[in-house]
């Protein structure tokens, strides 16, 4: 039984007056949560207007606020277990019968696999156009051919999660992806081919030092800036630190992702920092060739990998 601290049941009852429900890991896998998880508060605010995605603080918990707006079941990802606000979990009797509706028709397994692999997809589409930009920047431009490289291997291992039948979730994902049991061989190798182009062996608590100073200066103005932060620090108490090396590319790519050339030209070098780059150019390309070419033969030879674990 999901129950929600009281500080942040009073939060909702003083302050939002839409409909409400819990998603990400502290309702769909709340035993994989850690203490820096943060409570992912959906706002369903249909004709509701003024409510914007949001970090807050309260009491000694990390809230993330997340309007979501429009029919449930285009959202099927990011709603996947979502648990309504109400008696069942905070004795809190918030959701309408028809929104109860639409929550199991958010559920539904037949939409979330049809989601799960369309996202997949496009996540290795988007791996095969990052590679293509790799070649071009190569010669001239390496630190950005490194950055294109590696967000190839974050969008490969994005889309195998997803084919996997798991969403991706940042904190959790080089988790997800360890404990994957695939047996493609063409696959078992991609995933190492995109662990080794990230660089997870150069987790270093130095490393990953620099890289979070980079990330606050790249999160400048990103709402989320305080909970990336707070996230990179538990990962290195708990001497997780290739999984903290893991996370903060996976964040820094979510902001690079929205940037455009003019600002790669101009900050290259915080992105350098911020990725921890490699600029050993014969190796960037060797390892951008290879996770081309099983992206491009995973896409070819579709099909749902079957792998024994189940993190949602």
């Amino acid at each position: 039984m999901i129950k929600l601290p009281v500080a942040i049941k009073k939060y909702i009852d003083e302050n939002i007056s839409a409909e409400v429900g819990l998603i990400g890991c502290r309702a769909t896998d709340p035993k994989s949560s850690v203490s820096c998880c943060e409570y992912d508060l959906a706002i369903l605010d249909q004709g509701v207007a003024g409510y914007q995605n949001k970090f807050l603080r309260i009491g000694e918990h990390n809230v993330e606020l997340i309007r979501i707006t429009g029919d449930l079941k285009k959202n099927a990802i990011a709603t996947k277990g979502i648990c309504p606000v109400k008696d069942s979990i905070a004795d809190y009797p918030i959701m309408t019968s028809s929104s109860a509706g639409q929550f199991i028709q958010s559920t539904d397994n037949d939409n979330y696999n049809r989601a799960l692999d369309s996202f997949g997809k496009k996540a290795l589409v988007s791996s095969l156009f990052s590679y293509d930009k790799v070649n071009s920047l190569l010669s001239k431009k390496p630190v950005l051919a490194s950055m294109w490289s590696k967000l190839a291997a974050y969008d490969f291992l994005e889309g195998i999660l997803a084919l996997s039948g798991h969403r991706p979730m940042p904190l959790h994902e080089s988790n997800q992806i360890r404990s994957l049991n695939i047996e493609d061989q063409n696959v078992s190798v991609g995933i190492d081919i995109a662990m080794r182009s990230i660089g997870i062996e150069r987790a270093t608590r130095t490393t990953i030092s620099r890289s979070c100073s980079a990330i606050s200066q790249l999160y400048f103005q990103e709402y989320d800036k305080e909970l990336v932060i707070i996230k990179a620090k538990q990962l290195i108490k708990l001497g997780r630190l290739p999984d903290c090396y893991y996370y903060i590319g996976k964040m820094a790519r979510k902001v690079l992702t929205t940037k455009d050339p003019v600002f790669y030209n101009s900050y290259s070098k915080l992105i350098q920092v911020a990725l921890d780059l490699s600029l050993d150019s014969q190796q960037v390309q060797r390892l951008g060739f290879d996770l081309f070419k099983v992206a491009k033969n995973v896409l070819k030879n579709h099909k749902r990998f079957r792998p024994v674990c189940d993190l949602a």
